[in-house]
């Protein structure tokens, strides 16, 4: 059996748990913020469909009247990071968010952008995840740019908790998330 290399793109890290870690980015949002407090988890798999252990997920979203940048101890609220586990999994805590105005003054369904970066990527990807039976979903202008593959940014119930939601994030392979150019 021939002996495995690593390729170019395998020697920029993964050095993110040291560089970027961020002691707490799993609450995006103080304990004072009012809206309805809700929790995302899931798992990052690459394109076999195995966990991705060492990856970083930035998620920055508006409060829950639409707002970006309320006031937050250390940081501004909204935003989080955090690394993935050893068996690919992330979780963070938050609000529902409130819908925005895209860039055509159209207001947007609720959602979270997500700002992925992990080993074998030499620039970051993004990405954004939408709710599960959130009726603002069918007017949203980039939900619908997505066509067939939307369902890859829409987080699901959790079964047995209405206030907590489960999204995967798919590298590549069939079920890969849609991410977006910069």
């Amino acid at each position: 059996m021939a002996e495995l290399l690593i390729t170019p793109s395998q020697t920029i890290g993964p050095f993110f748990k040291y560089g970027l870690d961020w002691p707490g980015g799993e609450n995006l949002f103080p304990d004072s913020a009012s809206g309805r407090r809700i929790h995302i988890g899931g798992i990052v798999t690459d394109y076999k469909r195995q966990p991705v252990p060492d990856a970083l997920i930035e998620f920055w979203q508006a409060d829950a009247s639409g707002r970006f940048g309320s006031s937050r101890t250390k940081a501004s609220g909204g935003f989080g990071r955090v690394p993935t586990d050893e068996q690919g999994h992330y979780g963070i805590h938050t609000l529902y968010p409130g819908r925005v105005a895209g860039a055509d003054g159209r207001m947007q369904a609720p959602h979270v952008m997500v700002v992925l970066f992990t080993r074998g990527l030499l620039k970051q990807v993004m990405t954004r995840f939408y709710f599960e039976d959130e009726a603002a979903n069918q007017d949203d202008a980039v939900l619908a740019l997505c066509g067939a593959r939307a369902p890859t940014l829409i987080a699901q119930h959790d079964a047995g908790d209405p206030n907590a939601y489960v999204w995967n994030i798919s590298l590549q392979g069939a079920s890969e998330t849609v991410f977006f150019e910069a």
